[in-house]
């Protein structure tokens, strides 16, 4: 039988945020999986975990992903681990999972941090329904295309924010989705943790007195938008 593909879940920031059974994974397995093993490396350090570390990341995972699947059913069971939070969100481990599973290779998810969810449940915005866009696209006119998109959309919308992008983001938002309830959630978990909330409007005048650093979790709420020229509300 084949050995077992766990998907851990690790801290988002603080490195408390770790569950036991994750520990003890991580300690029993026989290969630990990262996108960065530097990044994951310092978390195995405080916990005292020596595993072997190898990196599974976007750059090598179809050159590498068939010796890992082979090593799954021949040699041992593996922990895959994102730089932060759970794995297969926006990151590559997706590939993996698809393809252990199509091999018949048991896949077990060990739950845990997640910034989407430890976002939204501190943003005050609707939690019954929600929709997880994953990073927001690169390009200006292909963030415009997806918020005009979202408009008459119910629940509470979610994206990941690259810190470069968050500056013109907030001009687009004032632009196609004025009066949307926003919230900016930033450095979760750690030190700066910070929910800045309003319309696109208010957060852009903010940000232009006191620009922000770190990652940033995008939430909309779009039950108040302002209606579009000829648009009847």
């Amino acid at each position: 039988m084949a050995h077992t593909l766990y998907l851990v879940s690790t801290p988002i920031g603080n490195l408390e945020d770790i569950t036991l059974r994750a520990l003890r994974i991580l300690k029993e397995v026989s290969l630990i999986l990262a996108e960065d093993t530097r990044h994951t490396r310092v978390l195995l350090a405080h916990y005292g975990i020596t595993t072997r570390c190898e990196s599974y990341h976007d750059f090598n995972k179809e050159r590498v992903g068939e010796r890992y699947l082979r090593f799954l059913e021949e040699e041992g069971s593996i922990a895959l681990v994102s730089d932060a939070g759970t794995p297969s969100i926006s990151d590559p481990g997706f590939n993996l999972t698809r393809d252990a599973i199509a091999r018949e290779i048991p896949v077990v998810p060990i739950p845990g941090a997640s910034a989407l969810l430890a976002a939204l449940v501190g943003s005050g915005l609707p939690t019954d329904q929600f929709f997880f866009g994953g990073f927001l696209p690169k390009k200006s006119a292909q963030r415009m295309r997806l918020f005009s998109s979202l408009r008459g959309r119910r629940g509470s919308q979610i994206f990941y924010v690259s810190p470069h992008q968050m500056e013109k983001v907030l001009d687009e938002l004032c632009e196609t989705l004025s009066g949307a309830t926003v919230v900016l959630a930033r450095e979760l978990t750690k030190k700066f943790e910070e929910y800045q909330r309003g319309t696109p409007e208010e957060l852009r005048e903010r940000w232009k007195e006191h620009p922000s650093k770190g990652e940033f979790v995008l939430l909309l709420d779009l039950k108040q938008l302002t209606p579009l020229t000829g648009e009847i509300s």
